[in-house]
């Protein structure tokens, strides 16, 4: 569920070519237009849907409405 809501989010933002979220290694790869969208603005989308960036912290309402199996050890 984590990949698809990822994946999904990020892909409909205007200037994201594609976003793919890797399970095992946890990485997210994303191909997109700077010109058109930020490194700071797909930080602030991921953290809108409830996943934490290194510079972004999702609300508490935003992470408390991911499903079970998306949820981490927030620090």
């Amino acid at each position: 569920m984590c990949k698809e809501s990822i994946e999904q989010t990020l892909s409909k933002q205007k200037g994201i070519e594609s976003a793919t979220w890797n399970v095992e290694t946890k990485q997210l790869t994303v191909k997109y237009d700077p010109e058109k969208i930020s490194v700071d603005k797909i930080k602030i989308k991921l953290a809108e849907i409830g996943y934490d960036t290194d510079t972004h912290r999702a609300s508490d309402k935003a992470y408390d409405a991911l499903h079970g199996c998306c949820k981490y050890q927030r620090p």
